[in-house]
C-alpha cells in the first residue's frame, strides 16, 4: 500500500513552517521546537517534508517549500540509517525529490539537487542505480529550465560521490555512456546548460576517469570551441578545465600550450572577476610544473609582465583605501575583525636540544609559504603578504603568487622581463604602483636574492622609505618585503656596516609597529619577528631601543593585535633571551605582560598567545622571573584545576559544555617554562601550593587530546630534570600512563610519543637503581622505536637511542642481553648528534651495556667504533670509557686492523688511533 499524507497533518505542518519564517522570535522558537520534535518521534516525516517541497503553491510560499526542502536534506545526511529502514518511505523520498528537479523556481530546483546529492553520499550509487540515468533522461529534455536542474544535480554529485563510480565496472559503463552525452550538451543553445556540462566533466579531470579521457581530444576541441563564449560562467568552467588539464594530463595541451597561454592571460583581464581569477589560477599551476620547464622558459616575456600588471590594487579597492580612516589605532576591534584565538602546538623536546623549534604533528609549516589556497597562513598571518587587507583570494594574491614560484623555479630568467618595469614603477607618483612594484620585490624574494644582488643596495633604502608612506597599504607591504630580504640584509652588514641597512630596517619595522593603523601595525610586528629570526644575535646591542618600542604597543592596540605582538615578543626571547636577564631589559618586558595578563579573565581566549609567550619568557629569564613567579604559578595553577573540574564535570553530566582544551595545554606550557627557568625555586613554589599538581598533571597524561598529552609529557620530563623530588612520589602512577604513550606507529601522536620517550629518560637518569621495574616495558617499545628508524620521526628515534642509554646506565644487566636487537640502530640515531650531556649520558650508558655483553656488537662493531670516532670531543669520563671498550675489542678481534679499522672512513680511523691508540 503505497503512502498518503493526512490532510490535516500536512496543513498543520504547512502552518508550523510559515510560523518557522516568522518575524516574532517567540513563534519562530516555538515552531522550531515543534518540527524538532518531529524530527525526532515522527516516523513519517520525511515523507512530508517531500510532498510540501515539490507541492506547487503560491510565490508567496517558496520560503515555506526551501525550508521543508532544507530540513529534509538535512534529515537525510543525519538520519539516513533510519529513513533507510523503511524502504517504503526511502523510495517515495527518491521517486518524488526528483520532480523538484522539474519545476521552474531556481532555488527548489537546486535544494532538489543537494537532497539527490546528500541520498546518494548516504546511500551510495548502488542503492539508487537508476539515479544518474534518471538525471541524464531529465537533461535532455526540450526544456533549458529542466536541464539546468537536472546538470546542476549531476554536477553535485559527481564533485561528492563520483569517485565511487571509478571503483567497479558498473560505474565505468554508466561514465561511457554519459560522457559523449554531456558533451553534446555543452554544445546547447542555452549558456547555463553549456556551463553546468562542462562543470560535470571538469569533475573528473583529477580523478583520471578513464570514460572521460577515451574522449579528450573531442573534449579539448569542445573547450576551443567555446573558448570566446559570451557566458561568463562558460569561460570560468573552460579555465577551470585547463588548470585541471595541467595537473591531470599536461601532455595533452603541450601542443596548444602557446595558444592556451595566450587565452589564460587575455582571460586575466576578463569583467568577470571569476573567470580572471581563474585563469590566473592557470599560471599559478604552469609555474610549479617541472616538467613543462623548457616550453615555459618560452612563455616568461609574455607572462611576468601580465602578472605584474594584475598586482597592483583593483580600482575598487583602491577607492576603498582611498576613502577610509587609515588612522584607526584608537577604534576598537569588531568582534567579526577578531580571529578566534588557539593555542599553538609546542615544539616537541628534542634531544639535546630542549626548545629546538620542531614540527611533529605532521604538518610542516614552512614560515615562507605566503600563499595559501585561501590567502591566509592557517597558522598566523606572519607571512601572508595581504595580511587582511584584501580578505578574499582573489586575482592579485594570484598573480603574486605565481611570480613567487616562477621565481623560485625560473630565478634570474625572470627578472630580465621585471626588473625594467619595478625600477620605474617604485617610484611611481601612483601609489598603487609604488605598492604593487614592492610586492613584486617581495614576491622574488626567495627565488632571485642572488640575481638582485646588485640591485638590492638601492632597492632596501626605498623599501625603507616606503615604511614612511602616506597610504597605509604601502607600508603594510613593504614590512611584508624587507621581512623577506632580512636574511640578505643581516649577512651583508657584516660587510658594509649596520648604519647602512640592518639599522634602518629594524627603526622602520619598529616605528610601523606603532604606526596609527592596525594593519600596519599587524605588519610590523610580523616584519620584526621575521627579521629577528635572521638576526638573532645582532639585536643585542639594540635590546634596550627594541622593548621601549615594542611596550609601548601594549598602550596603543586593540585585541586582535595584541597575538602578533605576543608573536613578536616570544620571537625575539626564543633567539636572544639569554642576553635579557638584565635588570633594564626585565623592568622593561615584563611590566606590560603582567599587567596584560591581568586584565584578561581565566575564561579569555585571549590569554592562549599571552601564555604561550609567558612561558618562553619564564624559561629564558631563569631565576630573573623569580619575583614575578608567584602570582603567575597560582593563578595557572587556578586555571588548571578549573578546566579539569569543568572536563570531569561534563563527562558525568552531558549536558554540561566541554572546556576548551587550549586552557589546559597553554597553562601546562607556562608552568613547563616556570620549571625551566626556575629550576630549585619552581619546585619551591610546587610544594608551597594547595593545588595538587600532580594529580592534575597525571590526569592531563590520560586526556585523549594529542596536545595535551604532548604538553604533560613536557612539563613532566622538565620537572624530573628540575623538581624532581615532587616527581618521584608518583613514579609508578605517571610510568603507567607514560610507557604506553611511546608509540611511534600513528603520526597523528608523534609529538606525544617524542616527548614520553624523552620525559623517559628524564626520569631513568634522576631515579637510577629504582628505574629497574620499568625497564623491560620501557625496553619493549624503545627497541620498536629505534628499530623502525627510517620511518619514525628522527627526532623520536634520537630520543628513543638516549633513553635506551640512560637506562644502561643504572640497569646494564637488565639491557644487555637485548643488545643485538637495537645495537646498529642505536649507533646509526646517535653517531651524527651533536655533542650534549644527552648523548654523553647515552654513549655512558651504553658503554656499561656493551662491557656486560661484548658479543652483542658483533655484527654492528665497525659502525660502533665509528660511532666513537665521530665523538668530536668527549669528556675525560666517557673518553677513559671509549679507549677501555676498544682495547678489549682490539684483544678479542684477530686481526683488528683489517676487520676493523680499515673499513672506516680515513677521517674516523685517524681520529680512534690518535686518541684511543687503538
Amino acid at each position: 500500500m503505497s503512502w498518503s499524507p493526512e490532510v490535516q497533518y500536512l496543513q498543520e505542518l504547512r502552518r508550523v513552517f510559515a510560523e518557522s519564517l516568522s518575524k516574532d522570535n517567540y513563534a519562530r522558537g516555538q515552531a522550531t521546537g515543534i518540527l524538532e520534535e518531529a524530527r525526532r518521534y515522527r516516523p513519517d516525516l520525511n515523507n512530508y517534508l517531500v510532498q510540501i517541497f515539490v507541492s506547487p503553491t503560491t510565490d508567496e510560499e517558496i520560503n515555506l517549500r526551501a525550508s521543508a526542502g532544507l530540513m529534509l536534506k538535512n534529515n537525510i545526511l543525519t538520519q539516513y540509517d533510519r529513513i533507510e529502514g523503511s524502504a517504503e518511505m526511502l523510495a517515495y523520498i527518491k521517486e518524488n525529490i526528483i520532480v523538484g528537479l522539474t519545476q521552474p523556481v531556481t532555488i527548489i530546483r537546486n535544494i532538489a539537487g543537494s537532497a539527490i546529492s546528500a541520498l546518494v553520499a548516504r546511500g551510495g550509487f548502488k542503492k539508487w542505480p537508476d539515479v544518474l540515468p534518471k538525471l541524464l533522461a531529465i537533461a535532455e529534455y526540450d526544456n533549458a529550465m529542466v536541464q539546468e536542474g537536472a546538470l546542476s544535480a549531476l554536477s553535485k554529485l559527481f564533485e561528492d560521490s563520483g569517485y565511487e563510480l571509478d571503483k567497479d565496472h558498473e560505474g565505468q559503463q554508466i561514465l561511457e555512456f554519459m560522457m559523449p552525452r554531456l558533451l553534446e550538451l555543452a554544445m546547447s543553445p542555452s549558456a547555463k546548460v553549456r556551463a553546468q556540462s562542462i562543470m560535470c566533466l571538469n569533475q573528473f579531470i583529477l580523478r583520471k576517469t578513464p570514460a572521460l579521457f577515451v574522449h579528450i581530444d573531442v573534449f579539448l576541441a569542445t573547450l576551443f570551441r567555446l573558448a570566446v563564449d559570451p557566458d561568463p560562467n562558460v569561460r570560468r568552467n573552460i579555465c577551470t578545465a585547463f588548470v585541471m588539464l595541467l595537473d591531470a594530463r599536461a601532455d595533452k595541451l603541450v601542443p596548444h600550450l602557446n595558444g592556451i597561454v595566450d587565452y589564460t592571460l587575455h582571460c586575466m583581464g576578463d569583467d568577470d572577476e571569476q573567470v580572471a581569477l581563474e585563469a590566473g589560477e592557470f599560471f599559478f599551476s604552469l609555474a610549479e610544473k617541472q616538467e613543462l620547464k623548457d616550453q615555459t622558459l618560452t612563455f616568461l616575456p609574455k607572462i611576468i609582465p601580465v602578472l605584474l600588471r594584475y598586482m597592483v590594487y583593483s580600482e575598487g579597492d583602491i577607492e576603498r583605501f582611498e576613502s577610509m580612516n587609515e588612522d584607526d589605532a584608537d577604534m576598537e576591534d569588531r568582534a567579526e575583525d577578531i580571529k578566534p584565538a588557539y593555542a599553538k602546538t609546542r615544539d616537541a623536546h628534542h634531544a639535546g636540544d630542549q626548545i629546538e623549534k620542531r614540527d611533529l604533528n605532521g604538518i610542516q609549516v614552512d614560515d615562507d609559504d605566503d600563499f595559501d589556497d585561501d590567502g591566509f597562513d592557517d597558522e598566523d598571518d606572519d607571512d601572508d603578504f595581504m595580511m587582511d587587507m584584501s580578505p578574499d583570494w582573489n586575482l592579485r594574491k594570484c598573480s603574486a603568487a605565481a611570480l613567487d614560484i616562477f621565481a623560485s623555479s625560473y630565478h634570474e630568467n625572470i627578472l630580465q622581463y621585471s626588473i625594467p618595469t619595478l625600477q620605474q614603477n617604485i617610484a611611481s607618483p601612483e601609489w598603487p604602483v609604488r605598492e604593487s612594484a614592492i610586492l613584486a620585490f617581495g614576491a622574488v624574494a626567495e627565488g632571485c636574492v642572488d640575481g638582485l644582488s646588485s640591485f638590492l643596495p638601492e632597492v632596501i633604502p626605498s623599501f625603507v622609505q616606503a615604511l614612511s608612506d602616506p597610504m597605509a597599504p604601502v607600508r603594510q607591504i613593504a614590512c611584508w618585503s624587507l621581512g623577506r630580504y632580512s636574511t640578505w640584509i643581516c649577512f651583508r652588514s657584516a660587510d658594509v656596516g649596520y648604519e647602512k641597512e640592518f639599522i634602518p630596517v629594524l627603526q622602520g619595522f619598529l616605528k610601523c609597529c606603532l604606526d596609527n593603523n592596525k594593519k600596519v601595525q599587524e605588519a610590523g610586528c610580523s616584519g620584526f619577528a621575521n627579521f629577528t629570526e635572521q638576526a638573532g644575535g645582532l639585536l643585542i646591542p639594540y635590546l634596550a631601543y627594541i622593548l621601549r618600542n615594542l611596550t609601548l604597543c601594549f598602550q596603543k592596540y586593540q585585541s586582535k593585535n595584541f597575538t602578533i605582538l605576543y608573536d613578536a615578543l616570544q620571537t625575539l626571547v626564543d633567539k636572544v633571551g639569554y642576553a635579557m636577564k638584565s635588570n633594564e631589559y626585565i623592568d622593561l618586558l615584563l611590566p606590560p605582560l603582567i599587567e596584560r595578563w591581568q586584565k584578561l579573565s581565566d575564561d579569555d581566549t585571549n590569554l592562549f598567545p599571552l601564555l604561550e609567550c609567558l612561558s618562553s619568557v619564564t624559561a629564558a629569564l631563569g631565576e630573573q622571573f623569580a619575583p614575578f613567579a608567584p602570582p603567575v604559578f597560582h593563578r595557572a595553577m587556578t586555571i588548571l584545576q578549573k578546566n579539569l573540574i569543568s572536563l570531569q564535570e561534563s563527562m558525568n553530566d552531558p549536558t554540561i559544555e566541554i572546556p576548551d582544551k587550549d586552557f589546559i595545554v597553554t597553562t601546562l606550557d607556562l608552568l613547563d617554562g616556570l620549571v625551566q627557568g626556575l629550576g630549585s625555586l619552581a619546585a619551591q613554589l610546587i610544594n608551597q601550593t594547595e593545588y595538587p599538581l600532580m594529580q592534575m598533571l597525571i590526569m592531563c597524561m590520560r586526556d585523549p587530546v594529542n596536545e595535551v598529552r604532548q604538553s604533560a609529557f613536557a612539563l613532566v620530563g622538565d620537572m624530573a630534570i628540575g623538581a624532581f623530588d615532587v616527581v618521584k612520589p608518583y613514579i609508578a602512577p605517571i610510568m603507567t600512563e607514560l610507557i604506553p604513550q611511546i608509540d611511534s606507529s600513528d603520526p597523528s601522536c608523534s609529538a606525544v610519543c617524542n616527548n614520553a620517550t624523552w620525559a623517559a629518560g628524564e626520569i631513568a637518569l634522576k631515579l637510577g637503581e629504582e628505574i629497574r621495574p620499568f625497564v623491560g616495558p620501557l625496553m619493549e617499545k624503545l627497541v620498536v622505536v629505534v628499530a623502525v628508524h627510517g620511518y619514525v620521526e628522527q627526532t623520536i628515534v634520537e630520543n628513543a637511542a638516549i633513553t635506551i642509554g640512560r637506562l644502561g646506565i643504572s640497569c646494564p644487566d637488565m639491557i644487555a642481553p637485548r643488545l643485538e636487537a637495537f645495537a646498529g640502530y642505536w649507533c646509526k640515531a646517535l653517531r651524527m648528534i651533536r655533542d650534549t650531556d644527552e648523548k654523553e649520558t647515552a654513549f655512558k650508558g651504553m658503554c656499561k651495556i656493551v662491557a656486560a655483553n661484548p658479543t652483542g656488537l658483533k655484527d654492528c662493531l665497525v659502525e660502533f667504533v665509528e660511532a666513537i670516532g665521530l665523538y668530536t670531543e668527549p669528556t675525560q669520563e666517557l673518553a677513559q670509557m671509549f679507549a677501555t671498550i676498544l682495547a678489549g675489542y682490539k684483544n678479542l678481534v684477530s686481526d683488528w686492523q683489517a676487520v676493523i679499522m680499515n673499513r672506516l672512513p680515513p677521517e674516523v680511523r685517524g681520529s680512534i688511533s690518535e686518541r684511543y691508540h687503538v
